[in-house]
């Protein structure tokens, strides 16, 4: 089979496509055929050098995809040849079990191969039967988004009829939870610095868009543009080096579950005080993707009503390299994509 490597960590040049032997099954594991994948911030991330250590240069990368399953291993139930799956992208996450650092030691396309080749080999406890009324498109996208919305969004947040809830940015993240805030029954508010992508957002529900370029004193926008109201759900993807002006956007026992830092780093200070923590009873919850559970949950309610996740762009699995540039240029509006069968 056909796979791509990250190469010597450093950036997308680096990246080199290698043929290997097929993969076989082990106990408790299935192989799947490839159909595509998807791409998301942290991919970029790893390439980098910025997110994970000790990563070999033979890593396969891409924490989303589906495909079709081929083979299963010895004591695996549940699952047929033929099953059209996802995974979760932490392993031995168990939905009722507690979050522990045992989680990060078989993570999918860091501390594991990913989804970036032509075939695969997927531990059966993280796998995830799709619904059939959810496309591939959306199913190779979906994974990562949907554990980590549905975690900040809905299983801490706990948005719903009644609730605004506020993320910021086009990316993937931002835009499927707008999705599946609207999907709820929920009002949404988002902030980018395109205003051609934010009346893409209001094309897709969004009732209120601020762009934080032309305002750069965008909590004050919001908050006039919702007649006071701050946002009782956040879901934060900026990180600490604005978190200033998310905490004036949060409303009185805002939620505010932070997942990512596209502004600096999670490393860097934060610009913000004490006070409107304290003063509005705000709610911070750090955010690590999600379980099985959460994506099976967030699945289920786009399956039921309907929603396919936003693909921006569609690459081949030869243009691999090409699909991680667009992603970094911030062109793009939803999500990456990779057609590998």
């Amino acid at each position: 089979m056909m796979a791509w490597e990250i190469g010597p960590r450093g950036g997308i040049d680096n990246m080199r496509l290698v043929e290997r032997p097929d993969p076989v099954a082990g106990p408790g594991e299935m192989v799947v055929r490839v159909t595509a994948a998807g791409l998301n911030y942290r991919d970029l991330m790893i390439l980098r050098g910025h997110y994970g250590s000790d990563i070999p240069e033979t890593r396969i990368p891409l924490t989303d995809g589906v495909g079709v399953v081929e083979a299963l291993g010895e004591g695996v139930t549940g699952f047929a040849v033929g099953d059209r799956v996802i995974a979760a992208n932490f392993v031995d996450w168990d939905p009722e079990g507690e979050f522990g650092y045992h989680i990060f030691a078989r993570d999918i396309g860091v501390t594991m191969d990913g989804w970036c080749a032509e075939k695969v080999v997927i531990p059966a406890n993280a796998a995830i039967a799709v619904p059939d009324a959810i496309s591939d498109e959306t199913a190779a996208t979906l994974a990562v988004v949907a554990g980590t919305v549905w975690h900040a969004m809905v299983a801490f947040g706990e948005a719903g009829p009644g609730k605004l809830v506020l993320a910021q940015g086009t990316g993937g993240v931002s835009i499927f939870a707008l999705q599946l805030a609207k999907a709820l029954g929920a009002d949404f508010a988002i902030t980018s610095s395109s205003d051609a992508k934010l009346a893409k957002a209001r094309e897709m529900g969004a009732d209120y868009t601020v762009n934080y370029k032309a305002q750069p004193d965008w909590s004050a926008a919001l908050l006039e543009a919702t007649g006071g109201r701050g946002a009782d759900v956040v879901v934060d993807t900026v990180g600490f080096a604005d978190f200033a002006q998310t905490l004036a956007a949060t409303g009185l026992e805002g939620r505010i579950g932070t997942i990512g830092a596209l502004k600096g780093s999670p490393q860097e200070p934060g610009d913000f005080g004490q006070g409107p923590i304290l003063g509005k009873n705000i709610t911070i919850k750090g955010i690590t993707s999600g379980h099985r559970g959460h994506v099976e949950q967030a699945a289920k309610v786009l399956a039921d009503k309907g929603v396919e996740t936003l693909v921006d762009s569609v690459f081949g699995f030869d243009d691999v390299k090409q699909a991680y540039t667009h992603l970094e240029s911030g062109g793009h509006i939803g999500k990456v994509m990779v057609r590998v069968g």
